[in-house]
């Protein structure tokens, strides 16, 4: 268990607060933590995506790599041949 001080002022609007919602100080203090927690938190990688992640890694290790330019002229030579149409 961890104990912190915390300014008067912001103890009366926790207590405000925890007053509002009929809810102990420590619940609310509680929540709000758990809530940053998970704002602030790396999202959960599911295995399938750290191996595609890696297959991608490898990929680039071994020059496998479309350029800027390459992707480009893809899309350019489609737009011509849905204009054409």
């Amino acid at each position: 268990m961890a104990a912190i001080q915390i300014p008067d002022t912001l103890d009366r609007s926790l207590q405000q607060s925890a007053d509002r919602l009929g809810r102990p100080k420590d619940h609310l203090i509680q929540d709000l933590l758990q809530q940053h927690i998970e704002e602030h938190s790396e999202p959960e990688l599911t295995e399938a995506q750290i191996a595609r992640m890696r297959e991608s890694i490898a990929q680039l290790d071994r020059g496998e790599v479309v350029t800027s330019e390459a992707v480009d002229g893809w899309f350019n030579d489609l737009f011509k041949r849905l204009a054409a149409r």
